[in-house]
């Protein structure tokens, strides 16, 4: 079952995404960063993002199945997506999360 805060996202029409990062190696600091600008560019406040460190709380990692890193889940809106990289393609990114946007 959805926990309070995403109910609340599903309801409030936002994306809730989560960022998972092995520690900061250039990898998740370019993920951090590019989906950082992607969300603020394309999402403005209608999004919620959460950046968890697997080595940090590895625990996570083996319960949402995290193979790779950095991955990018899509929570919501459903269903569910990932995404693995450093999120560089901006225009993947988009395209695969569902964001509509206008050129």
């Amino acid at each position: 079952m959805a926990n309070k805060t995403q109910l609340e996202q599903v309801n409030k029409g936002k994306f809730f995404l989560q960022l998972y990062i092995t520690g900061m190696s250039e990898n998740s600091v370019r993920a951090i960063q590019n989906i950082t600008q992607i969300c603020t560019q394309y999402l403005e406040n209608h999004f919620d993002l959460e950046i968890i460190d697997i080595y940090k709380n590895p625990s996570v990692a083996e319960e949402q199945m995290i193979v790779f890193s950095p991955s990018l889940i899509r929570q919501f809106p459903l269903p569910k997506k990932t995404l693995i990289g450093d999120l560089s393609d901006t225009k993947k990114v988009i395209s695969s999360l569902g964001i509509s946007f206008k050129e």
